[in-house]
């Protein structure tokens, strides 16, 4: 019978099968741990450019954030301690109310001669303009050019024609007819009046001078062209722009340009014109596209030079998209990097070849040990070398002691370079850990237990290392110590390092604003102490809480969940969000909060939030708001606030169809009051009538003083034009009601115009013009005839 098993093969054949499959093995292995090597090579590297793109956009975003900051505060400081004064709160007012011109020069005259010596001050701290407005944005004086004034700026200037429309402080970036910088613009009220506004500017190259880093990178300012075409003056364009060649829809500002300014700034020298030229040629094609979305980001080129060029977008007061600041700053960590990479590609693969050809040559020559075991010394050697990590032993009995290359590299040695003995190493041990290192090895020899010990050294170089010791102890058939072996680290590295996370651990606890670090999904990890100060809350209560929990959301701040969404997609946000103080619950307190993701070394995603409390500078806000638009007797709305709810009111009106009533109310016989009983009687009566108005009317309707003993009801959206009479009858009977000041017993009347949109007018000047008349005619009739008996 046939025999249908395959023959066994011969041991030569399976000792040549062998070796064959495990030189297989050993090249596939070899193989991954190449491509694993140059893979973790690349993502370093590719860290490495992420870092430096990282730490560049955030210098510059550090840096211009310091400049608004400290010129927003120097600006703010200068108004309210040398400009918003009554007697130049007095001179405006009057100039905004004369149209004498000779009036005008001589007021003009007088702001000058008050405010030149402060003007020469403001210069020598970097501003570059003082400017007054009249109401309208009509120039009044420019301090820079007091020649020149008299011309409109409402249509070229929109931060000044802001201040007109809103009556607030409008400040930031803005375009000029003539330099691009910063704007602090600040409305000006005399008796709760609007008189005009005033300005102060801080010109982009101040900013560079003063605050940019220019040791160590240029710093260019580029400006959407559409704005500068539609803005600058002609000749301006000229001499004051050039063309990009990182982006032809951008021009250079040559005035915030410090390559301009090489005779005053020598290192500006090494940032050339043409320099930047041909490194904005190279990076143009990675950034056109990424300059339109109008976000922060950096870019790193090694061609022609290794440089990372940050992008910062720059906004206009307007809250419009106006250009870029750029910074170049070199990068020779990149091409040190790049360089070093094809180095450790090439050992890499030489290291694997060489272990692949090691283990290949110890499979087909198992008898060459001796071969083997050098290129095994070799191979640990390179790995100490790696981890910077050596192995040493010391005979006991003959107190002979050997180290590893790496432990002479690590002591400052070259390898093999003398003979150590136990003495030596103890001469460079550091004089204050020496007698702690003698110890710990006198202890492990007489108990026999290993020791394991931190102590610095001192390098022939004078320099001073930390080194990582182990040792253990190998004991004879009689107990007695015999030999010694262990390792040695340097981990001056690591040391460093923790020295960083104490010192910002330090800096976390000590610090004002509230710091809190949540994970992924917005669970609490930590916080330093001032959030418990701020919270009203222990940390440990706060631990393991979502960051929803500490928010309050307002009308007037951006929903959370907003904040969450861009965080998310962008990584940070900054913004003002209210917070709760856990005291009772109830209790809540603007911050202006910032919110920027991390990625811890494990790749796990953090965000830290950082806060400031705002309170005081919220309540100070309202507070101006309120006298700004508040009657001082009564506490009604003024007249510009009935005026600014009545525009309102009208722009409803005809977007939906609705009618919108105005009560103008005139008190009869009100003067004989005053002269009669004095003032205080005639406040008193004022003050009980607007509040038996504002008993009478709803909560959205307004009623407002418009002087003396003048008042306006704006009826909003009144159902019919009887609606508007009903509420006219309510007033008149709730004024012309009895009432007592002190012993007297008056009897007011009044007289009430009125007048609805749209029949009466479409505008808020027609609407109160006409309404004023319907009283004037109303009183007319209360007044008897002349024939009539008195």
């Amino acid at each position: 019978m046939s025999d249908n098993h395959p023959p066994e093969m011969s041991p030569a054949e399976s000792h040549r099968h062998r070796i064959v499959l495990r030189n297989t093995v050993v090249a596939v292995f070899g193989g991954l741990v190449f491509l694993l090597l140059v893979w973790s090579y690349l993502d370093a590297y590719s860290n490495l450019l992420k870092t430096t793109r990282d730490k560049s956009i955030e210098h510059l975003t550090v840096e211009y954030r310091s400049l608004n900051q400290y010129q927003a505060a120097l600006a703010q400081q200068v108004f309210e301690d040398k400009i918003d004064d009554p007697a130049i709160r007095r001179l405006m007012a009057e100039a905004a109310q004369t149209e004498d011109h000779e009036r005008l020069a001589d007021l003009r005259q007088q702001l000058l001669e008050r405010l030149s010596p402060l003007y020469d001050r403001m210069l020598t701290k970097g501003f570059r303009q003082l400017h007054f407005h009249l109401p309208g944005a009509i120039s009044f004086l420019r301090f820079h050019r007091p020649e020149k004034f008299g011309d409109n700026l409402w249509k070229v200037r929109a931060g000044i024609a802001r201040v007109n429309t809103e009556r607030e402080r409008v400040s930031g970036f803005e375009e000029g007819r003539v330099f691009n910088g910063f704007r602090y613009i600040f409305p000006l009220f005399h008796d709760g009046e609007f008189v005009g506004s005033v300005e102060t500017s801080y010109s982009f190259r101040s900013f560079l001078l003063t605050h940019a880093d220019l040791q160590h990178g240029a710093y260019r300012l580029l400006v959407s062209r559409d704005l500068v075409l539609e803005k600058v003056w002609s000749d301006e364009r000229q001499s004051n722009y050039m063309d990009s060649a990182v982006n032809p829809g951008f021009v250079i500002d040559r005035y915030a340009d410090l390559t301009q300014l090489t005779e005053v700034l020598p290192m500006a020298r090494r940032w050339s014109q043409s320099r930047l030229a041909d490194i904005g040629r190279v990076i143009a094609p990675r950034v056109r596209e990424r300059m339109n979305d109008w976000r922060a980001f950096s870019v790193v080129t090694r061609d022609p030079e290794p440089v990372v060029v940050s992008f910062l977008p720059v906004h206009t007061t307007m809250g419009l998209n106006g250009g870029y600041l750029l910074r170049y700053a070199s990068a020779p960590q990149v091409a040190s990097a790049w360089s070093w990479l094809w180095i450790k590609v090439v050992l890499t693969a030489v290291l694997v070849l060489l272990t692949m050809g090691s283990l290949i040559y110890m499979n087909l020559r198992e008898s060459g040990r001796s071969r083997e075991r050098e290129l095994w010394l070799r191979t640990l050697n390179e790995a100490q070398r790696i981890a910077r990590l050596g192995n040493w032993t010391f005979d006991v009995g003959r107190g002979e002691l050997s180290w590893s290359d790496e432990v002479y590299w690590i002591f400052g040695h070259a390898p093999r370079s003398f003979t150590p003995t136990y003495d030596r190493f103890l001469a460079m041990v550091h004089p204050d850990d020496r007698a702690r290192v003698e110890q710990a090895v006198d202890e492990s020899l007489r108990t026999g237990n290993p020791y394991e010990i931190d102590h610095r050294i001192v390098r022939p170089d004078d320099k001073v290392r930390y080194v990582h010791k182990r040792g253990t102890v190998e004991l004879d058939g009689r107990g007695r110590p015999r030999s010694m072996l262990g390792t040695a680290q340097d981990i001056t590295d690591r040391i460093a390092a923790n020295e960083e996370s104490r010192q910002a651990a330090t800096i976390l606890r000590s610090t004002h604003e509230g710091v809190v670090i949540a994970n992924d999904e917005g669970r609490i990890l930590s916080a330093n102490p001032a959030v418990e100060h701020l919270l009203s809350i222990d940390q440990s209560e706060l631990l393991d809480r979502f960051v929803d929990e500490l928010v309050f959301d307002r009308e007037e701040t951006t929903p959370f969940h907003l904040v969450r969404e861009q965080l998310r997609s962008t990584g940070t946000w900054e913004g003002e969000l209210w917070l709760r103080r856990f005291g009772d619950g109830t209790n809540f307190f603007p911050t202006l909060a910032s919110f920027t993701a991390i990625t811890s070394d494990l790749g796990e995603r953090r965000f830290v939030v950082m806060f400031s409390d705002i309170s005081e500078a919220k309540a100070r806000e309202w507070a101006m708001w309120h006298q700004a638009h508040h009657d001082a007797l009564t506490g009604l709305a003024n007249r510009t606030l009935f005026h600014e709810r009545l525009e309102r009111a009208l722009s409803s009106a005809e977007r939906h169809g609705e009618l919108v009533g105005v009560l103008y109310v005139d008190l009869d016989d009100f003067k004989p009051i005053n002269d009669t009983y004095g003032h205080d009687v005639g406040d008193e009566l004022l003050i009980e009538l607007a509040r038996r108005m504002e008993a009478v009317t709803r909560d959205e309707d307004t009623v407002s003083r418009q002087g003396g003993d003048e008042f306006a009801v704006l009826v909003a959206r009144p159902s019919t034009h009887e609606a508007v009479e009903r509420v006219a009858e309510k007033i008149r009977t709730a004024i012309e009601a009895p009432l007592r000041v002190g012993e007297l017993s008056l009897n007011p009347r009044a007289s009430i115009g009125q007048a609805v949109y749209p029949e009466g007018g479409t505008t808020v000047e027609e609407l109160v013009v006409a309404a004023d008349e319907s009283m004037y005619r109303q009183k007319q009739s209360h007044k008897p005839e002349p024939d009539s008996p008195a």
